[in-house]
């Protein structure tokens, strides 16, 4: 079988990811941390966000959910940060993209492309 058409493992989904002020940090065992950032962050304010953003000690304001991914399907279900209600989140992430969408009440958001603040380690 040639390598081309060999199937490749999905790469987990791990580090910080932010649209505007949505920040999420992911984990490779499916643990999801998610918080809202004013103003919103730019990269070199990843290093700071890693160091309180921690899944060992809880944060008020940050919400802790499990996320599943099969091949290039992200899922998971998180709390609003301003109303408390169920929000649902969906989308793919391929080749280095996350691109999600959030569902609340029914009403779909257009899902956005979501930025790596990290440095992905290799």
């Amino acid at each position: 079988m040639s390598r081309r058409n060999r199937r490749r493992r999905p790469v987990p989904l791990s580090g910080i990811f932010s649209a505007d002020v949505q920040v999420f940090r992911f984990h490779p065992d499916g643990t999801v941390l998610d918080v809202l950032v004013r103003p919103a962050p730019r990269p070199e304010n990843a290093g700071a966000i890693a160091t309180w953003l921690r899944r060992e000690v809880r944060t008020p304001g940050v919400h802790t959910a499990r996320y599943e991914q099969h091949g290039v399907h992200v899922a998971f279900t998180t709390r609003g940060h301003v109303r408390d209600e169920e929000i649902e989140v969906r989308g793919t992430w391929s080749k280095g993209q996350l691109t999600l969408g959030l569902a609340r009440r029914g009403r779909e958001t257009t899902p956005r492309r979501f930025a790596r603040l990290d440095i992905p380690r290799r």
